[in-house]
């Protein structure tokens, strides 16, 4: 059975609790994509050895995205759609490796916990909440919920299945809590533990050494054989564990518009121009040819385009103004009206907000009746204070004060800066229904509405099958990694580079919304070239320089590491046979032309050594030797070693206070729990396939 199968009951917990957080540790969750409807092979990836299925997973993020836009009355936008994509695979991950979890520890939730959390006086935050579980004073009401329950049977199957989903989280929210802690309460730092790190942490030695370092003998002096290379990878292997990516390179085709296309465009604004000039309804024309919406705001000379020469402001209302480029586009622009508008207005208002879009047909009857009592004589602050929902104007009776053109949503600009003072005027806004009130107006000065039709100037149908004609060209010519690193190699191409990129991603380095080209890199061999792919205006040709698949990097992928280490390890060896067998420091600096330095408060706990760096070798050998006794040769980061101990400093031992220790022991305790699901993902082997489909 699917692993999907296996949880569907409580795959509902996150899409009803919004804010409960399952354990300190786990990625946030609520998740939505579409996926495909079928295929030979649907699946999109494994956990624990059984399979999660594309039609699965879709019911499951349709589930999602059914309640996402129920709640927020619109349709998903890519952007939450992609993010509910991941977050919804990560809660499936969650919920199969941690129900594991507690059902072989045996945690549950009683009857008697979950009563105390939906109707008990200490009630889960989440209920206490819901409104119709509040009293007329605000307060959460047990007894209200018990009268909810008691009605539960006779509820709209809706109803009843979201209070089910409700239990259904809490109960699981309270397994993971119970989880969370018993992992936290069961790691303790005992008094022994204690009293050890502390005296790694405040025990000092003295120590006098004679170092020989790796940069005194050259790399290229050092010759190393396959089988030593071989054997110093086997040896370091877990050292080059690695996420699976890919590098990409590539080289772009930009489209851009010939100069045959540039002409075409202007001529066509310049044909467009002249029935510009001919019409009556310059709105209708710039919906109908124009591709910017419509801008019916008015400006002053300040604000007129830069295209535009400085006089057009005092043009006569219809004048048809010379066509002119701006931003990528050819523009012509038409004086379709003059107004004198106010620089500010000073108005107050009333505010009855609307959950009902565009216009709630009760809330303009009511308004209509504030206005006829205003008009009558009623006190506009008076009733502004009683009724607006707008809370901070309506302590002011409403007062908004003056402010400037542009600072209010536009029908409400409109209606003061378009109007007379004393207008009493009702509007709509996406806030609700505004009573206006124009109190007063400064000075008026002209202002001019400009109807602009804009054109892009995008290259032609010709000019694309040019530039792609160039980009398979080059693609047929260079479609081995040989023949395509010699062509970036010269000034014609351009190779970008893209990498470690993941299965996930969209962009890539230098390229946005590229997702074709990460597919494509998952679906291919290293060294593959790619016909060419087109992103907007953008031909590439990738080329897939390297694949890292999980696990540890190939000895190829990490050479130069290897030969480094390689190189330094046989000089350790060298150098630890010219020094051994040498016990005092003097002789043996004498020896090897080196000198006697010294180190002062060196400790177990010490992050580095004053001279040597970090040296977490020779801090660990330091502290088990006896003051006077002389080392052997220490291999270290840097170089070879020999110390001795000069003097010993013990740590304090009367009246200590091991409080301190013992939180820093803990802080590192608990901190180590939120590493405890991708321990659990690794161990059950979460095999993602989902780049096959996005």
């Amino acid at each position: 059975m699917a692993v999907i199968g296996k949880i569907r009951e409580k795959s509902t917990l996150v899409l009803i609790i919004v804010g409960v957080a399952m354990l300190a540790f786990l990625l946030p969750s609520d998740g939505i994509v579409n996926l495909f409807g079928g295929g030979a092979d649907n699946s999109i990836g494994e956990i624990g050895g059984s399979e999660i299925t594309g039609q699965e997973f879709n019911q499951r993020l349709d589930a999602a995205i059914a309640v996402w836009e129920n709640q927020n009355r619109t349709s998903a936008p890519n952007e939450v759609r992609d993010q509910y994509k991941e977050q919804v695979w990560n809660e499936i991950i969650r919920e199969v490796v941690l129900e594991s979890q507690f059902n072989e520890l045996g945690i549950a939730v009683t009857g008697g916990e979950l009563y105390e959390m939906v109707q008990g006086s200490d009630a889960h935050p989440q209920v206490k909440q819901i409104p119709i579980f509040l009293d007329e004073s605000g307060a959460f009401s047990p007894a209200l919920v018990r009268q909810f329950l008691n009605n539960l049977e006779t509820m709209p199957p809706e109803s009843k299945n979201q209070w089910l989903m409700l239990e259904d989280g809490l109960e699981e929210e309270r397994r993971a809590t119970k989880y969370n802690n018993l992992l936290t309460k069961g790691m303790y730092a005992t008094l022994s533990v204690q009293k050890r790190a502390y005296n790694e942490q405040n025990e000092q030695r003295n120590i006098k050494f004679v170092a020989k370092r790796y940069v005194s003998v050259n790399d290229s002096t050092v010759q190393i054989s396959d089988e030593e290379l071989k054997a110093y990878y086997n040896e370091h292997k877990h050292e080059f564990k690695q996420d699976e990516s890919r590098d990409i390179e590539y080289v772009k085709f930009n489209v851009e518009p010939s100069e045959a296309d540039i002409a075409e465009s202007k001529a066509w604004m310049e044909e467009t121009a002249l029935d510009f000039k001919e019409t009556d309804d310059d709105s209708s024309f710039v919906v109908y040819n124009s591709e910017i919406p419509l801008d019916e705001g008015f400006y002053s000379a300040n604000q007129m385009p830069s295209g535009l020469d400085s006089s057009a402001f005092y043009a006569e209302t219809g004048t048809v103004f010379p066509v002119y480029e701006e931003a990528g586009s050819f523009v012509v622009a038409k004086l379709s009206k003059v107004r004198m508008v106010p620089d500010s207005v000073k108005a107050r208002h009333i505010l009855l907000k609307s959950t009902q879009q565009p216009s709630d047909t009760l809330l303009m009857g009511k308004m209509d009746s504030l206005k006829t009592v205003i008009e009558n004589g009623g006190n506009f602050a008076a009733i502004a204070k009683e009724t607006s929902e707008d809370v901070m104007s309506a302590i002011e009776g409403g007062d908004l004060g003056w402010f400037k053109e542009g600072s209010m949503v536009p029908s409400f600009n409109d209606a003061c800066f378009y109007g007379n003072a004393g207008d009493l005027v009702i509007v709509t806004s996406r806030f609700g229904v505004h009573l206006i009130e124009v109190q007063k107006q400064a000075a008026k000065s002209r202002k001019v509405q400009l109807a602009l039709v804009s054109r892009k100037i995008n290259p032609s149908n010709e000019t694309f099958d040019e530039i792609f004609a160039a980009a398979s060209s080059f693609r047929t010519n260079n479609a081995t990694s040989e023949a395509f690193e010699t062509a970036t190699q010269t000034e014609e191409f351009t190779k970008n580079i893209a990498a470690e990129v993941k299965v996930g991603d969209k962009d890539i380095a230098g390229m946005a919304a590229v997702r074709e080209v990460v597919r494509w890199a998952y679906s291919g061999n290293k060294g593959d070239v790619s016909e060419p792919m087109q992103f907007v205006n953008t031909f590439i040709v990738a080329h897939l320089s390297e694949v890292r698949e999980e696990g540890f990097a190939t000895l190829d992928q990490v050479q130069i590491q290897i030969e480094l280490g390689a190189k330094k390890k046989k000089k350790a060896a060298m150098f630890m046979e010219e020094m051994n067998g040498v016990a005092n420091l003097d002789e043996l600096a004498g020896k090897i032309g080196s000198t006697v330095e010294n180190a002062n408060n060196v400790n177990f706990a010490a992050y580095a050594i004053t001279g040597m760096g970090q040296e977490l070798r020779v801090s660990g050998i330091a502290s088990t030797l006896k003051q006077g006794e002389v080392s052997k040769p220490i291999e270290g980061q840097t170089g070879v070693f020999v110390i001795e101990v000069a003097a010993v400093t013990p740590a304090s031992a009367e009246n200590v206070d091991y409080t301190a220790v013992k939180a820093q022991l803990m802080q590192g305790y608990q901190g180590s729990t939120g590493q405890l699901l991708e321990a659990l993902k690794e161990s059950y082997g979460v095999v993602d396939k989902r780049y096959k489909f996005y």
